[in-house]
């Protein structure tokens, strides 16, 4: 199948699709884009058509290609878990600045401020997990990348929400777009929550401790 993706495909300077072959790197100038009609009308979904050459930059995962494909997927799942976590963050923290309120930006109130450190932090442990499993891909840096992605995207999202108090609500606003899909990516290929206790219960199984990717 084509690879997939957003509107913003027609103003990206590189293309990168990640399968079980490996990451495929494509001309942005080469493929038409179509559009892709799914549940979320303001979506913008697209798929990529047309005839193109791609460059295959090297596998992704070592191993069988069951667990080549299952990894790659994870990581690319984590990878724009990540990417939205990261985004979340940004719309809170641009409302924070310039919400006023009792004459003061929000931003001043200790209480925003914790909540928005707290999701800092929160993106930095999914963006370090990403790019570990990037450097040395396995299926478990993979699983390891998607869990804490998960459940960094769905602490920031609380947190972004009560930033956004009312605002975030609204349908006017984007910050639904990335938290509905932050859930549902969430939920593929193994939830944060299944994914944790799957990795935990096979390490008291066998008694050990994988090793960790190197930062």
């Amino acid at each position: 199948p084509y690879p997939l993706g957003t509107r913003r495909l027609a103003t990206a300077s590189h293309i990168i699709s990640v399968d079980a072959a490996g990451v495929i790197s494509i001309p942005p100038d080469a493929p038409a884009l179509r559009t892709v009609h799914g549940v979320d009308p303001d979506g913008g979904w697209v798929e990529l058509g047309g005839s193109f050459e791609v460059h295959v930059m090297g596998g992704c995962v070592p191993g069988p290609p069951r667990d080549r494909a299952l990894a790659a997927g994870r990581l690319a799942v984590a990878t724009e878990l990540s990417a939205a976590t990261r985004a979340m963050l940004d719309l809170a923290r641009d409302h924070a600045v310039n919400r006023i309120q009792f004459g003061k930006p929000i931003a001043s109130f200790q209480a925003v401020r914790h909540r928005l450190a707290d999701a800092l932090i929160a993106v930095a442990s999914a963006e370090a997990a990403v790019d570990a499993a990037w450097l040395e891909p396995s299926p478990y840096t993979a699983a390891m990348a998607k869990a804490i992605a998960g459940h960094s995207a769905r602490t920031v999202a609380r947190h972004a929400q009560q930033v956004l108090a009312g605002m975030g609500f609204t349908s006017e606003h984007p910050f639904h777009r990335y938290f509905r899909r932050i859930l549902a990516l969430d939920e593929l290929l193994g939830s944060a929550a299944e994914l944790s206790t799957k990795m935990g219960s096979e390490a008291i199984r066998d008694r050990t401790t994988p090793a960790m990717p190197k930062l």
